[in-house]
This record gives C-alpha cells, structure tokens and sequence, in this order.
C-alpha cells in the first residue's frame, strides 16, 4: 500500500495475555478504530508461551531476548499464539465492537523467514513481507490481529519475535506509526530515565554498551527498522485509550523514534 491513506495506518504491537493488563491496549485499538484509523495489531504471547511449556515439561531459555526453540517448543508456541492468544484477543476486540479478523503470518504468505541463527532453533528472522491481505482488509474497514509465525526457505514452520515481526510489517505498509504498548514507559538511558527521543546513533550506543538489551533489545531494533523506512516509532505504557492518538498528535509520551528519510536508491 502507498501514497497517503498508508500513512495513516497505524501498526500496534501488544503482548498475547488477556486479562487486566491487556485491556488498556484493547481499549486503546478499540479508540483508533472508532476513530475510523486504519488498524493493524500484533500481538505477541510470551508468557503464555512460558506457562505452557511449563505445564508440558519444556525448558525455557532465552539468547539476546528471543526464545530458544526446538521443535516441541515450535509447536506449543504456534499453539498458543495462532490458537489461544489470537482467537481470545479477537473476541475481546469483537466484544468491543472492533471488526477484527485473526490471522497468522503464514496466512497468505505473509512473513518469510530465514533462521535466526543455529542457537536459537526454529527463530526465523523476517526476510520478506507480503501485505497484501492486510492491504484487503484494511480497504474493508477490517483490523488485522496478527500472530507472529512465518514460513522458512523449506517450508518449515518458524516461530517469529512479535516484535521484530511488528517492525516488519510497520516498515513494508508504509504505516505512518509503530507503537509498542507494554508494561514499561519506554526505553531507559544510562541514568535509569525515560529517553523521550531516541534516535538512530544514541540508540546504536545504548545497545552496544548493554543499556539496552534482554526484551527491550528486539523492541529497539523493530522501531529502528520501522523509523529507515519513514515511519515513527514508539514504545510506551499505555494507561490510557487515547494515547496513541495523543502521540499522533504530536505528544511525547513513552520513547519516540523519529521517522527518518527513506533512502532510495538510484
């Protein structure tokens, strides 16, 4: 999608829970629609991953923020997220009135992958983006509730960070803002406090010196990728349902990446 009516699309990453700390992002996607914004929503579901590997007998270990996963490990993540994180947060959007409609990234081919690396297993890194079924359901006032899996080279089945896959899609529609609504105000500098504005160079120099690392290093990197591509960034706690729409309006809330100029090439 281009031109102006993909600038007004606003990509929103959210986690895979359900239940009191999820209902400010529904209420905060439930807003944007309302307001007749253009929706795409990722979620991830990292700790229902956790509790039911759990349950299941399966070590959990994480390498620069990103689960290690074998191929049980594999298929209890796409359970829960396709299945139980997705079908349950579509619902609760439904509830609401929000025309969700629930998919993957495999659905219509829309995240290819290559593997990560050897340590971390069946990780796929995001290679290419189709968004044309997005596109279909943007054009029908629909809102995309994706979940973060993705097709290898060999047509294998690759579990995918929600947030690297977030930054994906944000960077290939064209959106105009990627939000991640977490648990946390934003990104946090040397001194313990919240960097309002962070660009590229100083966001570089905070993950090299280990400021930035674990969970937030993935949430960085998606939000830098989104921000080459022209569209802004952020990471805030959301508390309350207009924040984003505060933050489109200029506000400073969380920590915002500028949207940098795209480079073309000749």
């Amino acid at each position: 999608m281009t031109g102006p009516a993909a600038r007004e699309i606003v990509v929103l990453k959210i986690g895979g829970s359900v239940g009191a700390e999820v209902d400010p992002a529904v209420a905060a996607i439930e807003a944007l629609s309302d307001a007749g914004r253009p929706v795409v929503v990722v979620h991830g579901g990292g700790p229902l991953i956790g509790e039911w590997s759990s349950r299941l007998g399966l070590e959990t270990r994480f390498v620069r923020g990103l689960r290690v996963t074998d191929e049980p490990t594999r298929d209890v993540a796409l359970a829960v997220l396709v299945g139980l994180a997705n079908t349950t947060l579509v619902a609760a959007l439904i509830a609401r009135g929000v025309a969700a409609v629930g998919l993957s990234g495999i659905d219509g081919a829309m995240l290819r992958a290559e593997r990560e690396d050897d340590e971390l297993g069946l990780v796929g890194r995001v290679t290419l983006v189709d968004s044309s079924l997005l596109e279909e359901l943007l054009a029908g006032a629909r809102v995309p509730v994706v979940a973060p899996a993705a097709i290898g080279p060999d047509g294998a089945l690759l579990n995918v960070n929600g947030d690297s896959a977030a930054g994906a899609i944000a960077a290939s529609i064209g959106a105009r803002l990627l939000a991640f609504v977490t648990d946390v105000p934003g990104v946090r500098g040397q001194d313990g406090r919240i960097v309002r504005t962070l660009d590229r160079e100083r966001a570089l120099a905070l993950i090299a010196d280990g400021t930035i690392e674990g969970g937030m290093l993935p949430k960085v990197e998606a939000c830098l990728l989104a921000a080459a591509s022209g569209c802004e960034a952020a990471i805030l706690a959301t508390r309350d349902a207009d924040a984003v729409e505060r933050l489109l309006a200029g506000e400073r809330i969380g920590t915002v990446f500028p949207a940098e100029t795209p480079v073309v090439s000749p």
